[in-house]
């Protein structure tokens, strides 16, 4: 069974918001507000230099805002949420522009956003300044989705999504990662919930990862990459390095001249006394 089923009713209704054009990512530090507090300038550029490695497009496309969640949780104030929203909400248009390039169904891209969405509104909304902020009256799934909290929808998805786990595993895998950076959603709010999201943390791994095939005992093989020869550092001597070992050789060279010379010397001297003595 999959989400199309004719018995089921869709978990989505159409966008409500308006979207945002496509623009470039940004290179100067001062248009994004969260690099002018404290400690938290560290890269001028919020789309990082990590992208276009990995093998899931969803998870690559989120990871400039995978990044700004972590950034986000550490701010105990900002001045600047009216600037930080409207950067976020741009992002996200963006990103979405970008996964519409890789063909995925319309039921990828509206998941993949739901979740996207309710990850950044947790991460902001769990800051002291995130319940005074314009996240509290627009936030970024009620602009999307027309919906104020996805922390129950989230795992509804997943659930979903788990009954055709090939056609959605890009979606399960973003869904993932953003359970290992600390979205908890339903599971935030209630008492000694901490094993239950674990257990669903590890039964999607174990989904995944059936897909994914069996992790390799090595990355690589212990001497693949091993020089069949010895190769030396080279050394660099310092310019008057020869000229102290020269210095050396005829010190102890002019040394033992001068120790044979004595010891001969002295053989002569007893020699003369021998010979003097018998006459």
């Amino acid at each position: 069974m999959t989400m199309q089923s004719a018995t089921r009713e869709p978990i989505f209704k159409e966008p409500g918001g308006i979207r945002e054009p496509q623009r470039a990512a940004l290179t100067n530090k001062a248009d994004v507000s969260f690099n002018t507090v404290e400690q938290i300038d560290q890269d001028s550029d919020l789309w990082f230099q990590i992208r276009g490695y990995g093998y899931n497009p969803l998870v690559d496309a989120s990871l400039p805002i995978i990044g700004l969640v972590m950034r986000i949780r550490k701010l105990n104030k900002n001045p600047n949420v009216d600037e930080l929203y409207t950067t976020v909400r741009n992002q996200i248009a963006t990103i979405g522009e970008e996964i519409a390039q890789h063909k995925y169904d319309n039921a990828t891209q509206l998941a993949y956003r739901y979740c996207l969405c309710s990850f950044v509104d947790e991460a902001v909304m769990g800051t002291p300044w995130g319940a005074q902020s314009i996240w509290a009256e627009r936030s970024l799934l009620s602009i999307y989705h027309d919906e104020t909290w996805g922390g129950e929808k989230f795992f509804t998805i997943m659930s979903r999504m788990l009954m055709d786990q090939e056609k959605y595993r890009d979606v399960l895998e973003f869904m993932y990662v953003c359970l290992c950076m600390g979205f908890k959603g339903r599971y935030g709010v209630q008492i000694n919930s901490g094993d239950e999201l674990q257990a669903i943390i590890t039964k999607l791994h174990k989904a995944l990862r059936q897909m994914r095939g069996e992790t390799p005992e090595t990355l690589t093989a212990a001497h693949s990459n091993v020089a069949s020869r010895n190769f030396r550092v080279g050394k660099q001597w310092a310019w008057w390095a020869p000229w102290a070992a020269a210095a050396v050789v005829l010190v102890l060279a002019f040394v033992i001249y001068s120790l044979v010379l004595n010891t001969t010397t002295n053989e002569v001297i007893r020699s003369l006394d021998t010979v003097l003595q018998q006459r």
